[in-house]
């Protein structure tokens, strides 16, 4: 008995959304990492500064400002993996202030355009060309900016002044998913995955992978091919795209739940924080047990100054199985120490530390918390030898072991600990407070 599509298409459009979802973030920053360090290790391009600041003496950015640079980019893509826009861009901003160069140029254009800041990401694209008029990365940049204010004549005219490369066939594909006009798209995918710059490849690929999905079933419809295009858009960044095709299919589907869950997600990533909540609600209303809606919804409810909803969810997404499940209870011992609940907080990094993917920050964020929480110091001690019972040579762990038992009244551990920490790195920065700390509390350290 062949079973029709319309039981089975939405059943593995749930499985692949809830692996492309909890992945977009973690994509999106491994796809920039090789590019940037690329740049910072061969030098880049340093000029930028005497064009953006042109009262600035002309000097070289040193190995200092370079470092300094490169180590706020990162910051900026650690709070863009978090959702953290705002400081993310003000930490591109940062880096191109430090000597970032191209790189963090490229990064806050790009932040720019997802938080529809279009005014500044224009400011931003024009330093790039200054940079580097010719570049297709830069036309990209251009290209896409003027799609997303929905100028798709303009934004074919950018993109055909070098039709025939990578970056011209993903922009000319995205106007041609825009336009409806799916067969062009395809063909100008198929071009972009010959593409010898990885990310293309890359972004093709995913994208080219909703068009091959939709393949399989002949009798699918076009809302179902809307969604899976959606999706694969969400994954690369482009929203504005997704949500030009899901909210035409979520007003003549209201009960198709894929399609409210990327609408949802989409909103969330651009900042439309209340209709975010609207679209996941409506996502939850159809489905109450999928992970990925609960911690979406969580996230949500804390960019609207809810943290007490946002638990709420957060442990339900955990329940139901939410995938990287470090990724939630990191979140959920943000929310729960904004609540004021240490208890569920220090919960929350026990369990972090204790799990597969647990590491030695995961040790220092509990007992970093529990020394300074009435009554949690022996606790405290007691995961610092589940540590060093890891890490027994490590300076680090041994300088928390030695923080733990002065906390829960033991100085004369703390001493052997602060001892031992100081033998196998003299200069270990955090042991020199701890040392002093023990002195202070009548155990004389050597």
């Amino acid at each position: 008995m062949k079973i029709p599509p319309r039981i089975y298409l939405p059943l593995l459009l749930a499985a692949a959304l809830g692996t492309a979802v909890g992945g977009l973030f973690l994509w999106q920053i491994h796809r920039s990492v090789a590019t940037i360090e690329g740049s910072f290790k061969s030098g880049g391009n340093t000029s930028f500064l005497q064009k953006i600041l042109p009262g600035s003496p002309r000097t070289t950015p040193t190995s200092t400002m370079q470092s300094q640079a490169l180590m706020e980019l990162r910051q900026g893509e650690i709070f863009e993996l978090k959702g953290e826009w705002k400081r993310a861009e003000d930490k591109y901003a940062e880096s191109v202030n430090s000597g970032g160069g191209t790189p963090a140029l490229k990064k806050l254009a790009s932040i720019q355009l997802q938080r529809r800041e279009y005014e500044g990401a224009s400011e931003t694209i024009d330093k790039l060309k200054q940079e580097n008029k010719d570049s297709d990365d830069v036309m990209l940049l251009e290209g896409i900016l003027a799609l997303r204010k929905n100028d798709i004549s303009t934004a074919v005219s950018i993109f055909n002044r070098k039709a025939d490369s990578p970056q011209s066939m993903y922009g000319l594909a995205l106007t041609s998913i825009v336009k409806g006009e799916h067969d062009k798209a395809k063909e100008h995918l198929a071009k972009a995955g010959e593409s010898a710059d990885p990310a293309i490849r890359g972004i093709a690929a995913v994208i080219l992978e909703a068009y091959n999905e939709f393949a399989l079933f002949p009798e699918g419809r076009a809302e179902h091919l809307a969604t899976l295009l959606a999706r694969s858009l969400a994954q690369v960044n482009e929203c504005e795209a997704a949500l030009a095709l899901t909210n035409p299919v979520v007003a003549t589907e209201p009960r198709y739940r894929d399609a409210w869950i990327v609408k949802g997600f989409c909103e969330f990533t651009t900042e439309r924080t209340r209709d975010a909540l609207t679209s996941l609600e409506q996502a939850y209303s159809l489905d109450p047990e999928k992970p990925e809606i609960q911690y979406f919804l969580a996230r949500t409810h804390a960019a609207l100054g809810d943290p007490q909803n946002a638990v709420t969810f957060l442990q339900y997404s955990i329940i139901n199985g939410f995938q990287p499940e470090r990724d939630a209870r990191e979140l959920l011992a943000d929310y729960a120490l904004e609540l004021g609940n240490t208890a569920l907080a220090l919960e929350q990094y026990k369990l972090i530390a204790n799990g597969k993917d647990g590491d030695l920050d995961a040790y220092k964020r509990y007992i970093d918390l529990a020394v300074g929480t009435a009554n949690h110091g022996l606790d405290a001690l007691a995961l610092a030898k589940e540590a060093l019972l890891k890490y027994p040579d490590d300076a680090a762990a041994l300088t928390m072991a030695a923080k733990a038992a002065l906390a829960g009244g033991l100085p004369a551990d703390a001493q052997k600990y602060i001892e031992a920490a100081l033998k196998i790195d003299p200069k270990y920065k955090d042991a020199a407070a701890v040392q002093e700390a023990i002195k202070k509390a009548g155990a004389p350290v050597k």
